[in-house]
């Protein structure tokens, strides 16, 4: 009898659980939703991975009549007619390992048929465009105060021929539309925008009737751009050719649109033209914390004065962490620009390299002036606060 009563309960505790699984195959009801009958059940996007990109950007790339001579002595038999790559070899390295790398080119390139020229009205042969993306360089500026040296027509030439090139040139437009088209640099699933503008073209003037659009520093255009910038990429990086010639502080208007922008949500501001370097500082407004680096000084340059001979290459992070994303670890490293007395040996050294003998036997001469290692670095630790610097300037 006993037998029979277990067998019967477990019979009975079968079938429960029969009925059980019937029920857990039928969907289930989300009370005040019982138009759609299934539960919807919905989980948090994950962050992205965390990620570190690392970016470096020079600053003035200008090529006088000495370095396009020495380009041309320092041709390869069978190669181009003009080599450059000699002028970048020591700190290719920087450029190379960057994931992206951003470069002032100061000078228009319009072609052999407008004739080459340097100062004061430039045009560079264009075999250098290829020795710096073989450097290492993915964004170019266009947008300088020379960029018309060549007239209406050899920009075009200029900006056409960037366009061939696998990098993203920022600063040139050939027309509105052009300009609208905010470049974007994607990298690990981040957008970064890239705008550039001016604050002059020496005078010169597009001719009537041009599509060209030159991004001259306009408030208000500033502001239009960063907003579109804003809508369509993560990061916005902005180029601003700015700033009094020789002057290591920021005048009043590179302050109030470094002011400006930081509101508007900048994240960085990467400077140039003045041909010495200015200060980099944290920009706090609006709950935006941005880097403006007022002015990167000259990368090359064939001037007559010891402190356009200093520029720096600044580097820093792109971190995203936990999906949010911050610009990090900010350092300039400074550079010295040297020429031999007869305009020769062109070449960026790192400062921390450069020795008192190259000091002794820089081009200088040639002006009748000397510098000293000392001095160079002066015009570095009297303009960049320490915390932009490496150990050995402090």
């Amino acid at each position: 009898m006993k037998k029979i009563i277990i067998l019967l309960a477990l019979l009975l505790i079968l079938c429960g659980c029969g009925k059980l699984q019937e029920q857990n195959k039928k969907p289930l009801v989300l009370e005040g939703d019982k138009k759609h009958g299934e539960l919807d059940i919905s989980f948090p996007e994950p962050y992205p991975p965390d990620v570190t990109l690392s970016f470096a950007g020079c600053g003035d790339n200008i090529m006088y009549y000495g370095s396009n001579r020495d380009a041309k002595k320092s041709a390869v038999e069978g190669g181009r007619e003009y080599n450059y790559a000699p002028f970048y070899e020591n700190i290719k390295h920087i450029i190379e390992d960057a994931d992206i790398a951003f470069i002032n080119q100061e000078t228009p390139m319009a072609g052999e048929d407008f004739g080459y020229d340097d100062y004061p009205h430039f045009n560079t042969p264009r075999d250098l465009a290829y020795d710096l993306i073989e450097t290492g360089f993915d964004v170019v500026n266009l947008a300088t105060n020379h960029m018309l040296d060549a007239g209406t027509s050899g920009l075009e030439e200029t900006i056409k021929f960037w366009n061939t090139l696998p990098v993203t040139t920022i600063g040139g437009y050939l027309n509105e539309e052009d300009f609208n088209n905010i470049r974007i640099v994607e990298m690990e699933e981040i957008k970064i925008a890239f705008l550039s503008f001016t604050y002059s073209t020496n005078g010169l003037r597009l001719k009537a009737g041009s599509d060209i659009v030159i991004p001259y520093e306009d408030e208000t255009v500033i502001a239009e751009q960063v907003k579109k910038a804003n809508e369509l990429a993560d990061l916005v990086f902005v180029s601003m050719h700015w700033g009094s010639e020789y002057n290591f502080k920021p005048n009043a208007t590179q302050k109030k649109l470094a002011g400006m922008m930081a509101e508007l949500g900048v994240d960085v501001i990467i400077g140039h033209h003045p041909h010495v370097l200015q200060p980099v500082e944290w920009i706090e407004s609006g709950g935006n914390r941005m880097l403006c680096v007022y002015s990167l000084g000259n990368f090359v340059a064939e001037q007559p004065n010891d402190y356009n001979m200093v520029g720096g290459i600044i580097t820093f992070d792109i971190v995203r962490k936990d999906g949010e994303l911050s610009i990090e670890n900010p350092l300039l490293l400074p550079t010295v620009y040297y020429y031999n007395r007869s305009f020769y040996k062109n070449s960026v050294h790192l400062m921390e390299n450069f020795t008192e003998e190259m000091a002794k036997s820089h081009g200088l001469i040639y002006y009748g002036k000397t510098t000293t290692v000392e001095k160079l670095r002066s015009y570095v630790t009297k303009t960049v606060s320490a915390e932009f610097l490496p150990d050995y300037l402090k």
